[in-house]
Parts: C-alpha cells; structure tokens; sequence
C-alpha cells in the first residue's frame, strides 16, 4: 500500500497549534499601532520633543521679527515711496533778489496705497541731477501730514534762501533754454504705517515742460515816436514771451539792447517793465530809443544786416538782454543767463510805417489849433493808392520833426531818402 508524502513530515499529524497565553493581545496592539493616523503620532512625537521645538521657535523668532521690522517693512515702504507718482502742478518763484526768492509749489502725489501714511516734517531740496543734492540750490519746507491716496502737497508763497548759487544758474539755465527739464527733489522724513515707523527717504526727478528759449518771441505793433517822448522814447511796441510751462516767474524790469539784424551794431535800447513770466502767451508794452545817428552813420552796414529781411518786409531786430532789476535791486543770475540768449524779431515794415504816420498825423494835429485837436488822429489805416501812400511819406520832408532828426544831413540826401521810402511804402 503506497502511502503519502505527507505521513513523513514531522509534526504533520500535530494539528493546529495554540497560541501561547497573552499572544493575541500583543498581536492586536501592534496592528492597532500599525492603523493610527499619521496626524496622531506627530503629536505624540511633538509631545515628547516639545521642549526642543519651543526653543527653536524661539530662536527663529528672534532672529526673524527684527529681520522683519527693521529691513523688510522699511524696505517695503521705501519701495511703495520710490514707485509713488509725483506731478507738479503748479510752481511759482517769486519776489526775486540777489540771494532770496519766494517760492509756491504744489505737487500731486499717488502712494497707490489704500491706507494713509503719516509724515513727519521734512525739508525737500531742490537740485540739479549732475550736482547731487548736496549742492541743493534750495530747502523747501513741508509740513507734517498724512498723506492718502491721489494727495496735494506743497507750500505757498515760502520765503526760500538760494543755498547754490552755481546749481541755482544750472536750473534756472535749463528752465529758459530747454524745452524740458528735470526739478529733482530729495528729503528724509520718518513715515507711519499704522503703528509701524519706518525711516523714507524721497530722491526723484520730476519732468516739467519749460521756456524753450522763449520760442515764439515776436514784437508788434512797433511805432516810431516823432517828436521823442519826454524820457526820450521814440520806439514803442509790445513784446510777447511765451511760456509753454507751469512755471511762473517774476522777473522784474527788462533793460535791452537792440541791435540790426545778426550783427554786434548796437542801434538802440529799450526797456520792459515788471515781466512776469505765467504759464502762456505774455505780452508788454516796449519802450525804447532808437539812435537815429548811429543808424546813419553805419547805413551801409545796417543795410547789408537787413537785406534778407527787407526782402521778406520786415526789419530783423535782436533784443540782448543788459540787466534785470527787481524792486530797485539788480538780479545777477537772471540778467546772466537771459544775457546769453539773444531774442531775434521780425517786425513788418508796412506796419511800422502805418502806425509811425498814424502816430505823426495825431502829433501834428494835436500841434495845430483848437479845431484840428477835435478832429483826432489822422487814420492811414483805409485803402490809398499809389499816389497818396507816395504823396503822404514825401510831405515827411516838410515834417519839422523830420527835419530835426536829420538836421545834421545834406537837405538832398535827406530827401532823397524820404523820396525811396515813400516809393517803398506805396508799393507795400
């Protein structure tokens, strides 16, 4: 009888095997062991090592706050400063003299921060960029306030000594020859965010459109004066500055030279009163000599300066600036920097003639009797022909003011003269 593998294994015919006492129980608590969440033995392993959890929570914290509230949250309202918009509104600078102005600035800020930030008091200098601040030409003191959102800022009318004298030329040179120009501002203040302090500095350049050496300058309406004015005026016109900025400047009284064409030959002066430079168009009455002589004796030169414009009907005039006073005191770095900008006009011989012999008849008739004075001003404004326009210029050689003028002339050559502009004017 064959019999089976199995009958020869030892133990095969033992049956099952019992567990020995408390066996089952050790067994259950390791499968418990096994089956508890993870979140579970973190905290027995939190609970057991907690001591040295608390002191490294301890030392990162130490290390982190003042990490924290001394660099980064300074470095975040710096940063919010830095990228703030800053536009200039309005700037006036005022009641110049030799070393002080009175300055209005008002500026529009934008902090693109919900919350106000409160400023201490702080002196924001104004300089020139290639200078650096230390060399500011002026202290603009603002006080404190909280600023807010799109926020107006500045002072008015704040009596402000020039600090600079050389950077104070520099922006007063670009603010008159440039069509831009840069106001760079720079101040040290203490901000609060809340209750957080944090130390600001504010370094920036503000771009504002400027004079563009006056681009535009013209002088209308120029009538010679026969007989001279008492003060001796025998030119008189307006002269119009543009000012395309936001800037105001009071300038003060204007004393120029006029000179022929582009040459050095100086043929008379002239004076404008009380400029203020605001922001558009800005017209004054000129008054001035002209020296007739001098003309006369350099005719040749005089004419050869201004065949171009003759050609065009005009007499070209440069106006050089000589000086700039202020309430009877000089201002030197006015009159230096206008000085160097020479202003060239164009002025219509045909209008110059129209408003000199308008002028010459209202003289003359106010010279005459009591019924002539009734009458006015002789009008020269209407359509004449050529015989008329010819005959009104020629009857200047019988003109006693005429005559005075050149009184020092040959009575042919005067007439003559007289004769060519008369055929000149005719044909305008």
């Amino acid at each position: 009888m064959a019999l089976g593998i199995g009958n020869y294994i030892i133990g095969g015919t033992r049956g099952a095997l019992k567990p020995e006492p408390g066996e089952t129980e050790r067994l259950e608590k390791i499968r418990s062991v096994n089956s508890t969440p993870k979140k579970n033995r973190f905290r027995r392993h939190c609970r057991r090592f907690w001591c040295i959890y608390l002191i490294a929570n301890v030392i990162f914290l130490a290390i982190f706050l003042p990490v924290f509230f001394l660099v980064a949250i300074p470095a975040i309202a710096q940063l919010v400063v830095n990228k703030s918009d800053l536009r200039i509104v309005n700037a006036e600078v005022m009641h110049p003299t030799a070393d002080t102005v009175r300055m209005t600035l008002e500026a529009k800020v934008n902090l693109k921060l919900a919350m106000g930030v409160r400023l201490d008091p702080v002196v924001f200098y104004a300089f020139v960029r290639s200078a650096s601040h230390k060399h500011a030409y002026a202290g603009i003191e603002i006080p404190g306030q909280t600023i807010k959102g799109n926020y107006s800022l500045g002072v008015t009318d704040q009596l402000t000594p020039i600090l600079n004298m050389t950077s104070w030329e520099t922006f007063v040179s670009q603010a008159v020859f440039r069509k831009e120009t840069a106001l760079s501002l720079y101040g040290v203040t203490t901000g609060y965010l809340g209750v957080l302090k944090n130390h600001i500095v504010l370094d920036k350049d503000v771009s504002i459109p400027t004079l563009n050496k006056f681009a535009g300058f013209s002088i209308a309406n120029s009538t010679f004066v026969l007989p001279a004015e008492g003060d001796g005026s025998n030119l008189v016109a307006n002269i119009t500055l543009p000012n395309p900025s936001a800037l105001t400047f009071e300038v003060g009284t204007i004393t120029l030279d006029l000179k022929s064409g582009n040459t050095d030959l100086v043929i008379g002066k002239a004076t404008v009163k009380d400029v203020t430079l605001r922001p558009g168009n800005n017209t004054f009455p000129l008054r001035g000599v002209i020296d007739i002589g001098t003309m006369i004796g350099n005719l040749t030169e005089v004419l050869n300066s201004q065949s171009p414009a003759i050609r065009r009907g005009s007499l070209s005039l440069t106006a050089v600036t000589k000086s700039i006073v202020s309430n009877g005191t000089l201002i030197p770095y006015y009159t230096k920097v206008l000085s160097s900008l020479p202003l060239v006009a164009n002025v219509s011989i045909g209008d110059v003639l129209r408003n000199s012999l308008a002028h010459l008849g209202s003289s003359e008739t106010l010279s005459g009797s009591d019924d002539k004075r009734k009458r006015g001003p002789v009008q020269l404004d209407g359509p004449v022909g050529y015989g008329d326009a010819h005959s009104q210029v020629a009857s200047l050689k019988h003109n006693r003011h005429v005559q005075k003028i050149f009184e020092d002339e040959n009575p042919e050559r005067r007439d003559a003269m007289i004769d060519s502009l008369a055929q000149y004017y005719a044909a305008l």
